[in-house]
């Protein structure tokens, strides 16, 4: 399992700095610029026309491994199917705003009721498909805590405030792949400590997102 994850890694990491320099500049070229708003802080005037939608380059080393390295399980489609819900969510905010041409994308009412639309389809999956039970197990405590209806209010919760999470984090100084990549490693760790089989999946698109992370933060610089 451990050489799985060292390989996508690497090779989510190779095609983000292969792909990154041919599709920023395919962009710019089409002029899929970001808009700013008037209203924010004066230097962040500066990054208009900063070529916007990177995140495919992202999505695409991402999925590529993943899809050739996975085992194709329910397990696995589930927890890849959530990563492009949560890219085609992305997309949708960036084209809103290009289409558009503004700094604003999909309202928050719009983005929220999507993320708990697909928070909603990962716990079914989860519990129907992969057969997980509506349990949080607090390994700190060794206790597990029973969460009935409210397992998916927490899925969403955690959806959300992750995804927002990164778009905020990303439009303060614009380099939240470096943050990503700090916090999927140590998931990555986490997952792999477990030992569980279901979550192998877990671990292996974490390393894509390490290393897709990391080739992103090396096409910046």
């Amino acid at each position: 399992m451990l050489g799985r994850i060292l390989i996508a890694g690497m090779a989510s990491l190779f095609i983000c700095v292969f792909l990154g320099p041919k599709f920023i500049e395919y962009l710019r070229r089409r002029e899929f610029g970001q808009y700013i708003r008037e209203e924010g802080p004066e230097g962040h005037a500066v990054k208009a026309g900063t070529p916007t939608m990177g995140g495919i380059v992202l999505f695409v080393a991402v999925s590529v491994p993943f899809l050739i390295l996975s085992k194709h399980d329910r397990a696995s489609m589930a927890v890849f199917g959530t990563a492009v819900a949560s890219a085609a969510l992305g997309f949708l905010d960036d084209w809103t705003k290009i289409s558009k041409s503004r700094s604003l994308g999909l309202s928050a009412k719009k983005k929220l009721a999507l993320q708990a639309l697909t928070a909603v389809g990962l716990w079914y999956v989860a519990t129907k498909g992969v057969g997980l039970h509506n349990d949080l197990n607090v390994r700190l405590f060794h206790a597990h805590v029973h969460l009935g209806f409210l397992y998916p209010v927490l899925i969403f919760l955690v959806l959300a405030g992750a995804s927002n999470g990164v778009n905020l984090t990303d439009g303060l100084d614009g380099l939240a792949a470096g943050c990503a990549a700090i916090v999927m490693l140590a998931y990555t760790a986490m997952t792999l400590s477990t030992g569980a089989p279901k979550v192998q999946a877990l671990a292996l698109i974490c390393a894509c997102l390490v290393g897709a992370s990391v080739g992103f933060l090396w096409f910046n610089s």
